[in-house]
């Protein structure tokens, strides 16, 4: 790509993350405490979880697959986008567990079709000793949005608890205009114009050391999802944050990574994506156990808050590794196969962890079961950080 249509499709990658993420910030971190406002239980709240983190990452291997053999990225990101952003409208009227999961599952699907092509484009417009910093603008900017519209929705839900869940609907609503606008942004952009001769070599051969790149995410994130689908019961049946604090709560995490993020993309570049992968896995270590021992939402202010840093190490590290232990022949592919991987181990891991919740409910006390598969997360998560230090170093490492 020339000097121009770089800078073009930038600007249109710039204006997706914005546009797309003002609607996305009144919708995406509230559909889990939407489910438990409709009264889903442990196990319930386990599948919506599952389902949230298998099918977006497992659809991504056949999206990344197609979009490496036919060497498009842009359609990708505006067929998914529109179609995902669409099916916000749908929980307005998804009352009743099935119907719910059914929405749930057909956004995830084609919102999978977006990461795959958004990384092989980042790839082929950015160089690699400027990457992170592109890589933590564009998390900047789509933070920066979600942020607005976080304080929009704390600020509507403090003047109208009276409406308590009715709240959400207009938030479902916006997120699909907002989103189906930032899609066809991405029509700006110009697909760029790669070398004949790769072109078919889609198949090229993914490393071994991306593959324990993999392996150790998997199993990471395999026990931080045990305890995911339990954070919304925490908060919404234990600690009894209403609708104005859940606001609150996302409102802290994202703040926090917004004010670090482009310090991080500049030290990333500096010091290598490794390190801050492995520092980001030390700082969620813990969360599950700090929640399963909080009584009142001021703790969980304070815990978003060390969460919302370890999210900015995590957006400038993990894509940037990725990208850098993958070609462009395999770039969509590989970022499949990672999606995949993780979504996985987070589907049963989600549901594993909600099953478990469920069942000791019978005989123990609601936060006494939620504190043991806390435990349980929390164990498994400081164990696993000694894979992440296993891996190979980066390139800025080793300079």
């Amino acid at each position: 790509m020339n000097d121009k249509d770089t800078k073009r499709t930038k600007l249109a990658m710039y204006a997706n993350q914005l546009i797309g993420s003002l609607g996305s910030g009144l919708a995406s971190p509230f559909i889990p405490y939407y489910a438990a406002y409709l009264s889903f239980n442990s196990e319930e709240m386990g599948f919506v979880q599952a389902v949230s983190n298998f099918f977006p990452n497992a659809f991504q291997y056949l999206w990344g697959k197609l979009s490496d053999l036919i060497r498009r990225r842009i359609i990708f990101v505006v067929i998914g986008g529109i179609v995902s952003y669409l099916m916000f409208s749908a929980f307005i009227v998804t009352h009743t567990f099935y119907y719910f999961l059914l929405a749930l599952s057909v956004q995830a699907i084609f919102s999978a079709m977006v990461p795959p092509a958004w990384n092989a484009l980042i790839g082929e417009v950015s160089s690699l000793n400027k990457r992170g910093i592109f890589i933590a603008n564009l998390s900047f900017y789509s933070n920066l949005a979600s942020l607005i519209s976080l304080i929009f929705f704390t600020v509507y839900a403090f003047k109208n608890l009276n409406l308590n869940i009715i709240i959400f609907y207009y938030s479902f609503y916006t997120a699909s205009v907002l989103g189906t606008i930032s899609a066809l942004v991405m029509l700006y952009a110009t697909e760029p114009q790669r070398d004949k001769k790769s072109e078919g070599n889609a198949g090229s051969k993914i490393s071994k050391k991306f593959f324990s790149f993999v392996i150790a995410v998997s199993v990471y994130n395999f026990f931080m999802s045990l305890s995911w689908p339990l954070f919304y019961i925490t908060t919404v049946d234990v600690v009894k944050a209403n609708v104005f604090e859940v606001g609150v709560i996302n409102l802290i995490s994202v703040a926090f990574t917004i004010l670090l993020l482009r310090y991080f993309g500049k030290l990333s570049d500096k010091i290598g994506s490794k390190r801050f992968m492995i520092m980001s896995r030390i700082i969620f270590a813990p969360v599950p156990l700090l929640y399963g021992i909080s009584t009142n939402v001021y703790e969980l202010y304070v815990i978003n808050a060390v969460t919302g840093i370890g999210t900015a190490m995590t957006n400038v590290s993990f894509t940037s590794y990725l990208i850098e232990n993958t070609t462009l022949e395999n770039r969509g592919r590989a970022t499949g196969i990672y999606s995949a991987a993780i979504g996985t181990v987070t589907f049963f891991g989600s549901i594993l962890g909600g099953f478990s919740a469920q069942i000791m409910e019978g005989y123990l006390p609601l936060v006494t079961s939620l504190l043991i598969v806390y435990i349980v997360s929390t164990m498994g998560r400081s164990g696993s950080v000694s894979l992440f230090l296993k891996l190979d170093k980066t390139i800025a490492e080793k300079i």
